[in-house]
Parts: structure tokens; C-alpha cells; sequence
């Protein structure tokens, strides 16, 4: 089952319109504000949460309450962001995916919390990906295999240890191959790596690799 959250920071919605024309998912989550992204894309959600705070149209609460979407209405006050109780709640559903789009934007504070999901999801061994109109980011736990296709015009590959060290880095496939290396958090030697081959493939042994492919 692959899940949608569509959250408040910033969607590109020329380049989410393009993207969800080729993707499909069993649910979609509105978070927050996320809510008036799916109006503005012609797309009805699943689910919607929130505490509603940053939702400049309390009047697309009413339109989508009447076509029987579920709303699950949260205190402004509370100990979690809007994206995190929306993840939450995609993790009960037992997904195979998670994408979210509108995690990133002028509040870096929310986007490194958001990417902290991405470590979140993965610890439970589900796939989950924050995606905008330059970014595509997961984070990698443990042992792990990985190929990846080789994207179409110029895209950047570039690897952060995250939370700590990690170990037994391969990279076939790429502008910059490497064997058995190691990355650290404070280091930038993984940074705008390009794939070369039209798959490439990335091994890890050991840590939590924040595994970014970004566009100009």
C-alpha cells in the first residue's frame, strides 16, 4: 500500500500536478494546510488532521466534511507537528510507502523535523520519501542494498551520515564509485555525486545514510 501526506510547507504545484499524474497511492492524507494543495490540485483526500492552525479557507473543512471525508481535529497546543501526527497515523495503516510532498520550505526547523520522519518510518521498515520539485530524500538504515535508475537530464547523488557514522559505503554505477567507505556526519565528501551508468547501486553495512537526489 503506498500513502500520500500532503503537509504545509511549500508544493510546487506545477510540479506536483506532473507528479501525481504518473503516481498512484491507496491514501491520502491531508495535513493541515496540506489540505489546500489538494483543493488546488482537484484532489480529495482520504484523511484529513490537524489542528488547523495555518489554514487560511476554514470553509474547505466544511466541503470535504460533507463529501464524508473523515476529519480528525487536534489542539493547537499539542507536543507534535501536524506532519508528524499525519505520519503517525500512515504508520497504523501499515504501509509499504510513504511520500510526502510540502515538508520542505522556508521553515528549516519544520524540514529537519520532517526528515527526522524519514528515520522514524525507516526504523519500522517502511519506505518513506520527502519529494518537491528539487528533492528527492530517504534515509537508509542498517544493512542495505539499493539500485537506483539513472534520471533523466542532471541530477545530483548525494549521501549525509545521519545521527552518526556510517560503514561499509559501495558505490557502483557513479561519477565517484567507492569501496567499503565510511561517512560522518561533519564530513562533506558525500555531497553532488552523479549517477553514470544507467543503473547504479549502493551498499551500506552499518548507520543511517540521508540519501538525497536534488536538481537546480
Amino acid at each position: 500500500m503506498r500513502i500520500l501526506i500532503v503537509t504545509g510547507g511549500k508544493v510546487d504545484l506545477e510540479f506536483a500536478g506532473k507528479y501525481l499524474e504518473q503516481e498512484q497511492f491507496d491514501r491520502i492524507i491531508a495535513a493541515d494546510s496540506g489540505l489546500s494543495y489538494c483543493n488546488k490540485l482537484n484532489m480529495v483526500p482520504t484523511d484529513i488532521l490537524g489542528d488547523f492552525d495555518s489554514l487560511d479557507n476554514n470553509k474547505l473543512l466544511e466541503k470535504y466534511e460533507k463529501a464524508g471525508v473523515p476529519v480528525r481535529t487536534f489542539p493547537t497546543r499539542k507536543d507534535y507537528t501536524d506532519t508528524h501526527l499525519a505520519v503517525s497515523y500512515a504508520k497504523e495503516l501499515k504501509p509499504d510507502e510513504i511520500i510526502i510532498l510540502g515538508a520542505t520550505g522556508t521553515r528549516l526547523d519544520h524540514t529537519l523535523a520532517n526528515i527526522g520522519m524519514l528515520e522514524y518510518m525507516a526504523e519500522e521498515g517502511i519506505v518513506c520519501k520527502i519529494v518537491d520539485a528539487h528533492n528527492e530524500v530517504e534515509i537508509l538504515c542498517g544493512k542495505t542494498e539499493k539500485n537506483y535508475k539513472k534520471p533523466e537530464g542532471k541530477t545530483f547523488f548525494s549521501l549525509i551520515a545521519w545521527n552518526g557514522p556510517v560503514t561499509g559505503i559501495d558505490l557502483e554505477g557513479f561519477s565517484y564509485p567507492l569501496k567499503n567507505g565510511m561517512l560522518e556526519t561533519a564530513i562533506s565528501l558525500g555531497i553532488s555525486n552523479e549517477i553514470v551508468d544507467q543503473y547504479a547501486t549502493l551498499r551500506m553495512k552499518t548507520g543511517k545514510l540521508l540519501v538525497i537526489q536534488a536538481r537546480d
